[in-house]
């Protein structure tokens, strides 16, 4: 148990050595419970971020403090107590990190009579899943939102269509595809924003506003094949420049920090499916109170974030949905 306790303490020391702690004599192991001390000196916190706890031991008097934050995030740690008398338990509440480069890090100060005792916190930085990229700042998913509340299986598959600030997925298909029997024919036309409880992306995800996806083709949007890429159908790439795109396959746009947009079109004010040799993906908010912000790009070079008439609210296209966060650096 000796050897044990003593191969901890020096992992912990060899720790804070490397995050250039400072002096030593600031962080105090507490052994003795009638010692003033505080346990652990460094807490390790996992990106998702969570509950931990630090003991303060001893009989007097102290104070705690929360003290050189790292993050431009407010309130990302705080304490359940920050006085108190004799041994304490304080609980420290972490959210979860909104940074993929910057490990946040702050100190805990516990003071007691003349002395300062610290405890430092050090948060892991996110992980972009295999279906993610980070592009312009956001993460974006690789595929398709399908039934509400699921993403398609592939990024070549379409998914399901959908109209502006509705919940209801309608297929994809041919361009001779049959409206679906339960088509609404009309659509009133209020102006308002797609609102959260009408959205179908699955959960920690949302809708792309038109100003985001339009900040993603600026950066580049090119026609590919399906023999280029390696998916099973046509569309384009987006996020990267041309050159970079002509390299685009299946199997490298987490690499390259692209998408790719399968080729899709539109279910019209007829429910019937229109301009299938078009990428149509729906985005969040109108630009004016006509138009619902549908992206769209075909073979020929064309492409337009607004819609140029073709991206009038009743008509459903595919969404590529970004995740329900700000990210911090």
């Amino acid at each position: 148990m000796t050897k044990t306790r003593y191969l901890l303490i020096g992992a912990v020391i060899s720790l804070l050595t490397l995050w250039g702690c400072g002096n030593d004599s600031d962080y105090v192991i507490g052994s003795n419970p009638n010692e003033f001390a505080i346990n652990p000196i460094a807490i390790p916190v996992s990106a998702d971020g969570g509950t931990y706890e630090l003991t303060v031991t001893g009989n007097e008097s102290w104070t705690a403090r929360l003290t050189g934050s790292n993050s431009s995030a407010q309130g990302w740690c705080t304490l359940s107590t920050t006085s108190g008398t004799g041994k304490t338990v304080i609980t420290l509440t972490v959210s979860p990190s909104t940074s993929f480069v910057k490990n946040r890090s702050i100190l805990i100060e516990v003071s007691g009579g003349n002395k300062t005792l610290k405890s430092k916190v050090l948060q892991e930085t996110m992980v972009l899943s295999e279906d993610e990229v980070l592009i312009n700042g956001m993460v974006w998913s690789t595929k398709n939102v399908d039934a509400p509340g699921t993403f398609a299986s592939a990024s070549d598959e379409i998914g399901k269509l959908y109209q502006f600030n509705r919940k209801v997925g309608y297929p994809a298909g041919p361009q001779d595809d049959p409206a679906p029997a339960n088509w609404p024919a009309g659509y009133t036309n209020d102006g308002t924003n797609w609102l959260p409880e009408n959205d179908p992306s699955p959960e920690g995800w949302r809708v792309p506003t038109t100003e985001e996806m339009a900040a993603l083709w600026e950066k580049g949007a090119t026609w590919v094949t399906a023999a280029q890429t390696g998916f099973r159908v046509d569309g384009m790439i987006i996020g990267v420049d041309a050159a970079t795109a002509q390299r685009a396959t299946k199997d490298n746009l987490k690499q390259l920090g692209c998408l790719f947009l399968p080729q899709s079109g539109w279910r019209s004010e007829a429910g019937l499916m229109d301009r299938t040799w078009l990428c149509a993906v729906r985005t969040a908010n109108a630009l004016n109170p006509t138009h619902g912000g549908m992206s769209l790009g075909d073979a020929g070079g064309y492409r337009d974030t607004w819609g140029w008439g073709d991206g009038q609210k009743p008509r459903a296209g595919m969404i590529r949905p970004v995740k329900n966060i700000q990210v911090e650096d």
